[in-house]
């Protein structure tokens, strides 16, 4: 049986006019990839920011590798250096070069010394294709390359897991497939990966589970054929009905 990272328990996250995340519970193995879908404002993107604590939880456990995060047990700057955000818009420093943007956290945190650190980014730049980008600053980057070097910022910290809000929706069409392209090679490699999408063809390629939810709850879980091909569950049915 795999390492559970996340065990999440009874979740609830409360906005003074809404419940957003509505008492959910699940778990995330070692090496599995997550897509939660569902429709806009069914809660997708608070649970990912709950498991990040960008959000604070109203109520319920998230337990990150069997210590419970929202009691304190560990510090969250510890926390995050473990568990990898990617955002919808990049949240890239504009201010320093793209080899700074990667080197900044790994050096600051003291996870890697400079020499290590500058290594690690020639070596992800290398591997994107975007070396020669390294010396230049977001503002002189396509929208599909902030996003891969915002993968690979947050994979120069050596992450436990990655979690991802909807990387692909600020994006040029014609932009999407390069950032796709490698999610999937991360997850074939087996990174632990939550991905909040509305990209319902690519989560049926590469999930390994895919998790539904609407007005704030799961309402299935299971494989991608399960969930988005075969479920007889008559909201996730009329939902991919009208998006595949």
């Amino acid at each position: 049986m795999s390492e559970t990272i996340f065990e999440i328990c009874d979740l609830v996250k409360q906005f003074p006019a809404l419940t957003a995340v509505d008492h959910v519970s699940t778990t995330i193995k070692r090496g599995e990839v997550v897509f939660v879908v569902g429709p806009s404002g069914s809660g997708k993107s608070t649970f990912l920011r709950c498991l990040n604590m960008l959000e604070q939880p109203t109520a319920g456990q998230i337990l990150f590798k069997g210590k419970d995060v929202t009691k304190h047990e560990i510090s969250l700057n510890s926390f995050r250096q473990q568990v990898g955000m990617v955002f919808q818009h990049f949240n890239l420093f504009p201010h320093l070069t793209i080899h700074k943007n990667i080197t900044l956290a790994p050096v600051r945190t003291h996870r890697l010394s400079a020499k290590e650190a500058s290594e690690k980014a020639d070596a992800l730049l290398k591997r994107i294709g975007l070396y020669d980008k390294r010396d230049a600053y977001p503002a002189q980057l396509s929208g599909g390359q902030k996003q891969r070097i915002a993968i690979i910022r947050a994979l120069a910290m050596n992450p436990d897991v990655l979690l991802f809000d909807e990387p692909t929706s600020a994006l040029d069409p014609e932009m999407v497939g390069e950032v796709l392209s490698l999610m999937k090679e991360l997850a074939q490699e087996g990174m632990t990966m939550v991905v909040v999408t509305h990209e319902i063809g690519f989560a049926a390629e590469v999930a390994n589970r895919v998790i539904f939810m609407d007005q704030g709850k799961i309402v299935v879980s299971g494989t991608p054929d399960e969930v988005i091909k075969n479920s007889e569950h008559p909201r996730v049915r009329d939902f991919f009905s009208k998006v595949l």
